[in-house]
């Protein structure tokens, strides 16, 4: 399964998620625009494509504004917010949700998700 998002910097968005540890699993042009998809860790169970918006709102323009409310569940949530926090941008402080830690954090497109321990 994977889940599509739409921004507006494809590169941008790729840089951001290599830099706080994702996976990156596929790279590609489609019709002159980039898409990159990347899973949180090797194992690829939760993938997260990226596409160009503009080339969405050309092919797919009904789906173009939509936006996703991803949590990704990991192992070591500590280490997962200290990267996100070292590359500026808003990021939450961890947070204990029932006996769980929580963060979210916003992309450098504007996009917002959250990290909670398995």
């Amino acid at each position: 399964m994977s889940t599509q998002l739409y921004v507006e910097n494809v590169a941008l968005e790729r840089r951001f998620f290599s830099a706080i540890g994702f996976t990156e699993i596929a790279f590609q042009e489609v019709e002159g625009s980039e898409t990159v998809t990347f899973a949180p860790d090797n194992k690829g169970n939760a993938l997260l494509q990226i596409w160009d918006i503009q080339f969405i709102r050309a092919v797919s323009p009904e789906v173009a504004e939509n936006k996703p409310s991803l949590l990704f569940t990991v192992d070591d949530i500590g280490e997962w917010h200290d990267r996100v926090e070292a590359l500026g941008g808003f990021t939450s402080e961890l947070e204990t949700l029932g006996d769980k830690q929580t963060f979210n954090f916003q992309t450098p497109n504007g996009c917002f998700f959250a990290f909670m321990e398995n």
